[in-house]
């Protein structure tokens, strides 16, 4: 398969190249454009949109989004992942703050990135939405995600971004799955701009500032933009709808056991002191000793950007041109907290006699863990390091590096044909670190040998009686990762008319792309000291894609105006890479007009995502587990005493790609001046989905990865379920004579199913008026299905009936008078149902809608010449009403109070901006 994809490929490079020699050459100048918007027909002509490799076209039957430089203003936002936000069909950051993703685990999650459709989880390494930056790919960041990081890109050089709303792999590759977003840098500039913002809610600030310069001299341009943002972090305590409180007890209270007073647990059993004052005031009741640490972490981190990207475009002749980009960014990224820790005690340690009353001498033995937490058969404490290193002491960084470079030439051969080549070039260095409590050292204070004295034991009952070495000790050490990502792409299209008919121009544009990706990683989940991972080597994974593609658009109808009734349009890529294999993705799209006014659409079409190097690094890095622990208990079974849990973690070999079916129909009427109605049926089936093997019911969900024996897998049994795996070996010696009840098999696959569809709608009106302009508009996003299974024998689930809002919403209303701007915008996310949990206290059935509500003001001052000339003020007031989002009352993991949204509270934003 592979020999044949690769044939096809060097066959149609060939083609490529003889059709260049074999077409005339004709000279014809071409004018470089400056704003796709205010461009002249000649330069209209010439641009190409995301969506198409065609000069001068729409794509044909596809939903595209535009979001000029006004719109991005008036938004406010700092990064590209925020003014995203505003947008329904970025699902899952819209009417959110995108920031608070990089707040849930560092280790897991370095990246905040846009997901069209919500199809893909965030934490998965791969995306099902593909980022470009003028059309082309930039290298990739993150440690346990392989994703285009939109917040790096400097905001100063960016003129417009286009949102395509359906699968794009036929022409692009790899990730367009649910869609493309493409972030197009300026084309030319001449003066000098600078802005800047300042924004604060309480308890919070954030600033940004920008600067571009720029020459044009009529054939060429030369311009440098710098972009600098930085926020400050908000913390639980500083909205009081974050909290982590037991909704299974009123009133509600704390169900954090770390706490600056110590608890102390064995078996069911917590002592501690049995009052304790929490943030809403109440006492905590004997034996409920807990407290709510989410009011010291930070729900949104602090964070520093830095952007800069030099563009140069030239004439080089009346035939040829050529456009250059350089850039690099920088994203530094720190939350905190208190510092926390759980561990056995052991009867050696030289407090012991500080242990609460009662406590059967028989669970004072230790130390015996699973994943750094204690078995049941052993006293455990509890504590918080806050008394003595303040509510601060635990960082949380990402650093994030990336730059590169990139050069597009462009060759008119005759008035109709042109040829282009891109030579592309970009790196990123992706790091994080988590300091924490070292575990081992910690369970060595608390549980020491015979004959242990106060220097080398822990004290849990009094933090602040530990001796400064001792606590230094403890805390040196971080969870670390990092990555080094290097990719060359080259790409070579030949573009151009075919023949004419009455509607219109044939045009066809077909090439050639070849990608190489070199991925560096290391990372250690186990806890280090400070800077240990220098100490480790990185593993690499290399591989490179060619891929062939070509698309064909027809007008074959003419509508008797010189435009087209009636155009058809067909692409389709193959790609071949050197791991996996080739695919084949093709896309067929209409567009008919029957009568002015009246736009009917329609596309079909495959895509896919492929495993990416971070996933198929995990193959060549699987390692296996023993613990004396049951992981999954088999219905009807009862484990025997002392079983425990072997199992392998990683990849499995032979990762394939994700796959999609897509196809979306729609409309649009423009009846009346200024007045424009679209809606949009779509509809995305992905498969293949790359997913751990967990569940709530892995034997039925993942029936091949669980394995159970009441008597015991003897150590042949295990061997052959582990294969080669790296230690495996050493995991056999390790489990010795203990009894092992359990396989499990928790290496990532293609196992998942998501069925999505539903109708984009958008409402736009703009009139013009004595005074100014009157504008409105309305975009919304209405699910009519989520459909999901974990893995091919899972039971359909319809995720549509709970915990996913029915209507996504935003409406904006503004007015222009003079040099006078003002504008409000509405933000919806629907509320839904969710399963009421029996435990709950006060059990809830829904979940409320969110509604925010956005003002923005500028003032162009009026002045011809002199300081004052092209100077303007803006001001942002976002969340009006100081909005919170509706209240989620479960107990389970990462979920803080709270659902549906969130929001940095009203937020007051000043800016100013001035051109020379």
């Amino acid at each position: 398969m592979k020999r044949t994809a690769l044939a096809a490929i060097r066959s149609l490079a060939l083609l490529s190249t003889a059709t260049i020699a074999l077409l005339p050459a004709h000279a014809m100048a071409q004018d470089a454009t400056d704003d796709a918007v205010e461009a002249s027909e000649e330069d209209k002509a010439e641009i190409v949109v995301t969506g198409t490799f065609l000069r001068g076209v729409a794509p044909v039957g596809s939903n595209t989004i535009s979001i000029g430089e006004a719109k991005m203003e008036s938004t406010g936002a700092q990064t590209a992942n925020e003014l995203l936000a505003t947008i329904p069909q970025v699902t899952n950051y819209f009417n959110r703050v995108p920031g608070s993703d990089l707040a849930i685990a560092i280790n897991q999650i370095q990246i905040a990135r846009p997901n069209l459709r919500n199809i893909s989880p965030n934490s998965a390494a791969s995306s099902a939405t593909l980022i470009l930056v003028d059309g082309h790919r930039v290298a990739t960041a993150g440690v346990n995600q392989a994703s285009v990081d939109p917040d790096l890109i400097p905001s100063g050089g960016i003129q417009r971004v286009e949102v395509v709303t359906e699968g794009g792999s036929s022409l692009y590759g790899t990730d367009a799955v649910a869609g493309v977003i493409n972030y197009i840098t300026r084309k030319r500039f001449d003066g000098v701009e600078v802005g800047g913002h300042y924004g604060f809610a309480d308890n919070y600030w954030q600033y940004d500032a920008s600067a571009t310069v720029g020459k044009d001299w009529g054939s060429g341009s030369l311009w440098a933009s710098y972009s600098f943002n930085k926020n400050d972090a908000i913390f639980g305590r500083d909205r009081d709808y974050i909290r982590n409180v037991n909704y299974a007890t009123l009133p509600y209270v704390g169900r954090d056991l770390d706490c600056a007073v110590p608890n102390v647990s064995y078996g069911t059993v917590i002592n501690a002191d049995p009052s304790r004052t929490v943030r809403n005031g109440g006492t905590i009741p004997n034996p409920a000793k807990s407290c709510d640490n989410s009011e010291n972490n930070s729900f949104i981190p602090k964070a520093e950007r830095h952007g800069g990207i030099v563009g140069f475009s030239q004439d080089l002749d009346d035939n040829t041109s050529i456009d250059m980009r350089a850039y690099y960014s920088e994203r530094k990224t720190l939350q905190t907290s208190d510092l926390s820790g759980a561990g056995p005690f052991g009867a050696n340690n030289f407090y012991a006699n500080q242990l609460p009353a009662g406590i059967p001498a028989t669970f004072v033995v230790g130390p015996t863990t699973l994943f750094g937490f204690p078995s049941t058969n052993i006293v455990q404490v509890n504590f918080n390091l806050s008394p003595v290193l303040g509510v601060s002491a635990g960082e949380k960084f990402t650093n994030i590096r990336q730059y590169g470079w990139n050069s597009e030439i462009k060759h008119d051969l005759n008035e109709n044909w042109q040829v282009r080549g891109l030579v592309n070039w970009g790196e990123s260095n992706t790091r994080y670190g988590l300091g924490q409590i070292s575990q081992a050292r910690l369970n060595t204070a608390l549980a020491p040998a015979a004959g242990a004295t106060a220097a080398n034991s822990f004290n849990p009952f009094n933090v602040t009686a530990n001796s400064a070495a001792l606590i230094a000790d403890l805390i040196d050490s971080e969870i670390a990762g990092q990555t080094k990502d290097s990719m060359i792409n080259l790409r070579a299209i030949v573009e151009g008319k075919l023949f004419e008919l009455p509607g219109g121009d044939v045009r066809v544009a077909f090439g050639y792309e070849f990608l190489n990706d070199t991925l560096y990683r290391r990372f250690n989940s186990d806890v280090r000291r400070n800077g240990g991972l220098e100490a480790l080597p990185f593993s690499k994974y290399k591989r490179s894609v060619h891929s062939a593609f070509g698309e064909i658009q027809v007008p074959l109808i003419s509508d008797g105006n010189g435009g087209s009734m009636l155009s058809v349009s067909a692409s389709g890529r193959l790609d071949d890479y050197s791991d996996f294999g080739s695919t084949f993705n093709p896309k067929l799209g209409a567009t008919f007009k029957p009568v002015k006014g009246i736009t009917l659409r329609g596309n079909w079409g495959t895509s896919f995502t492929a495993p990416t190097p971070l996933d198929q690094l995990g193959s060549l890095s699987n390692f296996t587990t023993f613990n004396t622990f049951v992981a999954f208990t088999r219905p009807g079974e009862t484990p025997p005493a002392g079983g425990g849990t072997a199992a392998v973690q990683g990849s499995l070999p032979g990762l394939q790609p994700q796959t999609a079916k897509t196809w979306s129909v729609g409309a649009d009427f423009d009846l009346i001046s200024g007045l424009r109605l679209s809606a949009n049926y779509y509809d995305v089936r992905f498969e293949n989905i790359l997913a751990v093997p967990f569940s709530g019911s892995p034997f039925t969900d993942f029936p091949a990865n669980y394995r159970t024996k009441l008597t015991g897998f003897t150590p042949a049994e295990v061997a052959a379920f582990f294969g080669d795996t790296p230690g495996a070996a050493a995991t056999i010696a390790g489990i010795g004579s203990n009894l092992v009840y359990e396989l499990v098999d928790f290496r990532t696959g293609n196992f998942g199913i998501v069925n999505v569809a539903g109708i984009d709608a958008s409402l736009n009106y703009n009139m013009e008026t004595g005074f100014g302009g009157l504008d409105f508009e309305v975009n919304a996003n209405v699910p009519t299905r989520r459909e999901r299974k974990i893995s091919p024998t899972a039971t359909l689930t319809n995720d549509l009936l709970r915990d996913n809002p029915k209507l996504i919403l935003s409406a904006t209303a503004g007015t222009t008078i003079g040099g006078f701007r003002a504008q409000a915008s509405v933000f919806h996310s629907g509320g839904y149902d969710i399963v009421p949990i029996t435990a709950i206290a006060v059990p809830q059935t829904s979940v409320g809608s969110f509604t925010t509500a956005n003002l923005f003001f500028k003032y162009d001052v009026p002045s011809s010449s002199g300081i004052l000339k092209d100077l303007s003020f803006t001001a942002n007031i976002n969340n009006v009403f100081d909005t919170n989002p509706p209240e989620l009352r479960r107990n389970n993991n990462n979920e803080l109070g709270f659902a549906n949204g969130s929001t940095l509270g009203r937020l007051i934003q000043f800016g100013i901006n001035k051109k020379f």
